[in-house]
């Protein structure tokens, strides 16, 4: 079998500032279609919404998922954006989030399609979260400089952890 993801031990995370644009959604929106993520991930390109982000910490693109409502079956927010630096100039077309320090899992893609690789993670991830503890926090992904390239990308999922 195929090994479609990395795992790391638990590692504690520094806080940051984050501002992208955010949504509401739900898992079951998400599997049926009738999401958001898509869009958001359309919208990202075509609005040039990186170019509006003022105090990026660097070129990263931040997948974002907070404000969980009930855990993995609940609504959350999604947001796409980048880390910041200070939050004090944000668009009024975009939102402003501060993750605190919190303890995670780092999941790792292998490396393939881009969304490809991300759906075999969470699936991975949701298998795992039925016998360990998720803190549905805030949980990210993190599109670096290894994702340059669409069709060979490799993507690193942070999980909050109790």
């Amino acid at each position: 079998m195929l090994k479609t993801v990395q795992i790391s031990d638990v590692m504690r995370k520094s806080g940051f500032f984050f501002i992208g644009k955010a949504e509401t959604t739900t898992n079951e929106a998400e599997i049926k279609g009738e999401g958001v993520i898509p869009t958001q991930w359309g919208s990202l390109y075509e609005s040039h919404l990186l170019e509006q982000i003022p105090n990026k910490k660097n070129s990263a693109i931040i997948a974002l998922y907070t404000d969980y409502e009930s855990g993995e079956l609940g609504e959350y927010t999604f947001a796409l954006g980048s880390e910041v630096t200070a939050v004090d100039d944000v668009p009024d077309n975009l939102k402003s989030y501060q993750i605190v320090e919190g303890n995670y899992i780092v999941f790792t893609t292998r490396r393939g399609p881009v969304q490809t690789v991300v759906m075999e993670a969470w699936q991975y991830i949701w298998e795992w979260s039925k016998t360990n503890e998720r803190a549905f926090r805030t949980d990210f992904e993190l599109y670096d400089e290894r994702c340059t390239d669409p069709e060979n990308s490799e993507v690193d999922i942070y999980i909050s952890v109790k």
